[in-house]
């Protein structure tokens, strides 16, 4: 505040006038002197800031699209993510205004310097290769055992087309010890395309399946170990055990639904093909 400070001195001296002389002809007059100190304290200025906040935008949603960036080779079947989603943001800017105090005086925005970067999706596509993440729906599940018609056996058991030993309610371990059950490392075993390599570890779910611990709807994994010559594109053939004593029942539904967890080499110890899980 502009503070003013003002000392006034009056000093009157009064004649009575009039048409008249006095004898006293010499009359001395004092007119009020004022004397005056002004002491101003200037305000300072202004300040100006631009601020900005950024202002995060809905979360990316996850979208099937079909034929985006197709891959070569890749199987029309197959769903794997070929775009990230990315949370988008808002940059708004303000012109702030404060007082030599920096107490803020207004906070105006500026609606032309705003910068919006839109939220983009996550895009899973078809016709991809086998990958982690990858996954489709098996378009029709079968069952196959050990004594499956134009599978070789001799003894009560016979082989996989990854090298894996299996026989009747056992299969043969990385270790080349046997085990009892329809499981290899603790994995069940199924057979696919060629478009899903050996040792590829998937999980089942959204299936009927149920027997040597599987549950109706309960999601279980499996590894791919075999082959068929039926089974193309998405089918998939589930081991269990033998044909003429199933150790697994399929259910009702003849379809499920797998994705890539895992992707493994085949690996060979001491003359035993197994799966480098």
């Amino acid at each position: 505040m502009k503070k003013i400070t003002m000392i006034v001195f009056f000093t009157v001296m009064v004649a009575v006038l009039s048409g008249c002389t006095t004898a006293n002809a010499s009359v001395e007059i004092t007119y009020p002197s004022l004397s005056t100190t002004l002491d101003v304290q200037d305000e300072e200025a202004y300040r100006f800031e631009l601020e900005e906040e950024t202002i995060m935008l809905d979360e990316p949603e996850t979208i099937t699209r079909d034929g985006v960036a197709a891959v070569s080779g890749g199987a029309s079947w197959l769903y794997a993510k070929v775009q990230d989603g990315v949370q988008g943001t808002k940059t708004v800017s303000y012109m702030v205004a404060y007082n030599r105090d920096d107490e803020m005086l207004s906070r105006i925005e500026i609606p032309e310097n705003d910068v919006t970067n839109s939220t983009t999706p996550t895009i899973y596509s078809n016709n991809q290769v086998a990958k982690p993440g990858a996954y489709y729906t098996s378009s029709r599940v079968t069952r196959y055992g050990y004594d499956c018609a134009g599978c070789n056996q001799s003894d009560n058991r016979g082989g996989t087309a990854a090298g894996i030993a299996v026989g009747n309610n056992e299969v043969r371990q990385s270790d080349g010890t046997w085990q009892t059950g329809v499981t290899y490392e603790g994995y069940y075993l199924i057979a696919t395309a060629q478009d899903i390599p050996f040792c590829t570890v998937v999980e089942v779910t959204n299936h009927t399946v149920s027997g040597s611990g599987i549950t109706p709807g309960v999601p279980f994994k499996a590894i791919v170990v075999d082959r068929g010559g039926s089974i193309t594109g998405s089918k998939t053939d589930l081991f269990i055990g033998s044909e003429s004593n199933p150790m697994i029942s399929m259910g009702s539904k003849k379809t499920f639904d797998v994705q890539i967890l895992e992707m493994h080499n085949r690996t060979r110890v001491n003359g035993v093909w197994g799966c480098g899980v």
